[in-house]
């Protein structure tokens, strides 16, 4: 069994994809070092916490042409968190608001199949990454903020706002991960949460950061481009700049978002940012939001977040 693992994990770190993975910019034997590493974690992490076999079987139903409304209600009626989740979302003003929908039969003809695909994957996913304590419930207050705010600010420059509500409540996912697994101690480390540093130490100490984790795992589990690759790049973002485009428009705008998230996270939406400042950031110039942009959709962005952590709060 020992033997067998440990293959596994070398043909994992055999196959390690490029496209998410950038290694540490350092000898080749500590960037195989921390590949192996990296695959170990995925191993180990997609074994543990497979993806729901409800959600599965919700999307794979919604990826037929001929997807039945009864159907999906149905199988989502084998799952009362996630349904009752879905619900919520799917009542508030992410997904158009209007009339709330009583039953989950409703809330699928409401939202329709497109938009339910990308609920129920990320529904799913963060209710994977639970977790216990105020640490955890502040990454997943984090995470459902900057997924509201994300996706306004991608309805103001005409961005996929489903990618980037899916990118934002997901791009943390590797801290999540890495808590519950116990591979780092961000108790340790609370005066550089959300700062440069803190990815710089899980990489000093594991070889890798949690972005890179997240969008590794995010892949294993299914969850479709280009949310992954957004979720790996957002600490490291030149990939995303080299190759320019919508990766780089959009990864502009889930790191503006996070940004704006973190200050919202700390003042509580009273205290208005550097709107000069950030607007001057390559992340805004990619995302094509300016300060004055910013400004006028202050007020909207604090509310989205508020609205959002009443949604995913639990």
């Amino acid at each position: 069994m020992w033997m067998l693992g440990e293959l596994m994990e070398q043909t994992l770190a055999d196959s390690i994809d490029e496209e998410l993975w950038f290694g540490l910019d350092d000898t080749d034997a500590a960037d195989r070092a921390a590949s192996e590493s990296l695959a170990a974690s995925v191993a180990r992490i997609t074994g543990l916490k497979p993806f729901p076999a409800v959600a599965r079987q919700v999307v794979a139903e919604l990826d037929s042409n001929e997807w039945s409304v009864r159907r999906v209600a149905n199988m989502m009626g084998n799952d009362p968190s996630l349904a009752g989740m879905v619900l919520r979302v799917a009542n508030s003003s992410f997904y158009g608001g209007g009339r709330v929908s009583a039953d989950i039969r409703e809330a699928v003809m409401k939202v329709g199949g497109a938009k339910l695909r990308e609920m129920v994957m990320g529904v799913a996913t963060l209710q994977l990454l639970g977790g216990r304590g105020r640490l955890a419930r502040k990454f997943r207050d984090h995470c459902a903020g900057t997924a509201a705010i994300a996706k306004t600010l991608a309805s103001v420059v005409e961005e996929d706002a489903g990618n980037l509500f899916l990118a934002g409540l997901l791009h943390d996912s590797g801290m999540l991960l890495l808590m519950d697994s116990g591979d780092f101690d961000y108790r340790a480390h609370k005066e550089q949460l959300c700062s440069a540093s803190q990815p710089a130490e899980e990489r000093r100490q594991l070889g890798f950061d949690h972005a890179v984790l997240g969008g590794h795992v995010l892949r294993a589990w299914g969850i479709p481009e280009p949310v992954p690759r957004l979720v790996a790049w957002h600490h490291q973002p030149v990939r995303a700049w080299s190759e320019g485009g919508q990766v780089a428009r959009q990864l502009g705008i889930l790191r503006l978002a996070d940004q704006l998230c973190v200050h919202m996270d700390d003042t509580e939406g009273d205290v208005r940012p550097d709107f000069e400042m950030l607007g001057s950031t390559p992340d805004a110039g990619w995302a094509g939001l300016d300060q004055y942009k910013l400004k006028r959709v202050w007020r909207i962005l604090t509310s989205a977040r508020k609205e959002a952590l009443s949604v995913f709060s639990w």
